[in-house]
């Protein structure tokens, strides 16, 4: 489809970047915080540190340049580490225990894709460990660590039954053993583990969790643990645990890229990906792709969503158009049509906007909300940010308790992805976000 408006692939992938050197380039705005993030790195042979922001602001992206870099030797400075290719996603209803099966799960897969990409062995004990994680079947290995950085171990042999019958300490040494193989052979100075949305923990769950690996996963010998979640995520812990905040390293709250870099990112895609190299531009007029970024609250996976989305719409659009005239799909007849809603090479505004509406009243009316509903999230609109113990404001519309309020409708809405979450210590606000900023805007707000 995309070789029908000029390109080689899509100029709008949403996609978190890779861990690989053609992604490096397409990372935007984000040199100060990648001085600090490797200095942070730099700084200790383990660690803890927490990589947070709103949905869509390219946590993933940031974390796997900075990985790409330190794990070629091609960052300005930091330690050579083996990159967490596979994140760990954390679950509801997770408990340690899951947790740290998971943890195995994904640093197995890690060094397993980085030693088929460089055809270099996997080290002994980390193929039997492989062996007994994908198999499921019990395995005998070698437990040690290394001893003051020399490389000797000192350890036990050790009989694994199943995953699920194995304990908890156990599966810390595990993970404490395939982290010694990767310095001892693999020749890096460290490896990255990275704990994926952990927002989606209950509080106390994450308080319970944490307190949990502070003094198990959390002290494994040449471990960086990269701790990822939605903005706010240190203050809470800082608020709730503060034991458990003192022993991390540092932090990161990732802030929404600037408009310039936002061109420079679209411009540097489209050079990237385009046909003829150095005569292209987006599809999508700049215009339009900033509107979406300010009413996105500058997520740029939500302005890329919706540009992608806006680009299939017209070429859905012209194939109609193209059947209902009985004529032969072929590139002149597309081509004459698609001439008819370009300006300049990009999409015509006004197609643009009229398509991005159909689009996202299409999706609006999908949720199926209810007509109280849509007007708690009209009123959130109104008032720009609410916080649970502001019901009293919502009392009109049968809402009598801040728990009634939190449960159900702010926790809902922000699961459908009406709603952005900021959160600062113990203080949660909402406000529209993306989709139901535009709800607002096309009347899909009011009362039927």
């Amino acid at each position: 489809m995309w070789k029908k408006l000029g390109f080689r692939e899509n100029p709008y992938d949403t996609k978190p970047l890779k861990v690989n050197n053609g992604d490096v380039d397409l990372l935007m705005g984000r040199e100060e915080e990648q001085i600090d993030f490797l200095t942070a790195i730099e700084s200790s042979s383990e660690g803890i540190f927490i990589l947070s922001g709103v949905p869509g602001v390219g946590k993933t992206s940031f974390l796997n340049v900075q990985q790409y870099l330190l794990e070629s030797g091609e960052a300005d400075f930091g330690p050579k580490m083996l990159s967490a290719r596979t994140l760990c996603p954390i679950q509801p209803s997770d408990e340690p225990k899951h947790i740290a099966i998971r943890c195995i799960q994904s640093f197995c897969k890690s060094i397993e894709e980085y030693c088929l990409m460089t055809k270099t062995d996997v080290p002994t004990q980390t193929a039997k460990v492989m062996a007994w994680v994908y198999q499921n079947k019990p395995a005998t290995i070698n437990i040690g660590f290394s001893v003051f950085g020399h490389g000797l171990n000192v350890g036990r042999e050790v009989h694994l039954p199943s995953i699920n019958e194995t304990t908890y300490e156990t599966l810390v040494e595990i993970i404490g053993t395939l982290a010694n193989e990767v310095k001892t052979d693999l020749k890096f100075e460290g490896s990255f583990i990275v704990l994926d949305n952990l927002e989606n923990l209950h509080e106390d769950d994450l308080s319970n969790c944490l307190t949990t690996f502070r003094d198990t996963l959390f002290t494994i010998p040449n471990v960086w643990w990269i701790l990822i979640g939605q903005s706010g995520l240190s203050s809470l812990i800082q608020s709730s645990n503060p034991k458990v905040f003192q022993r991390l390293s540092s932090s990161i709250e990732l802030k929404p890229i600037s408009v310039e870099n936002l061109k420079k990112a679209v411009d540097i895609r489209v050079v990237r990906f385009h046909c003829t190299d150095n005569n292209g531009s987006s599809p999508i007029t700049k215009e339009i792709y900033l509107k979406l970024f300010e009413s996105s609250n500058g997520e740029i996976r939500f302005v890329f969503k919706y540009c992608e989305a806006m680009c299939i719409n017209l070429v859905q659009t012209i194939r109609r158009l193209i059947h209902s005239k009985n004529m032969k799909f072929n590139d002149k007849v597309f081509d004459k049509f698609m001439g008819e809603h370009l300006v300049n090479k990009q999409v015509d505004d006004k197609f643009a906007v009229a398509c991005l509406q159909n689009i996202i009243s299409g999706e609006f009316e999908g949720l199926y909300l209810s007509q109280k509903e849509k007007s708690v999230l009209k009123k959130i609109g109104e008032l720009k940010k609410v916080r649970p113990k502001d019901f009293e404001s919502f009392k009109e519309f049968g809402i009598s308790t801040m728990q009634k309020f939190s449960k159900n409708y702010l926790s809902k809405l922000n699961d459908q992805n009406l709603l952005l979450r900021r959160q600062e210590g113990k203080v949660v606000t909402y406000e529209l976000r993306g989709i139901s900023v535009f709800a607002s805007e096309y009347g899909l707000l009011d009362n039927e």
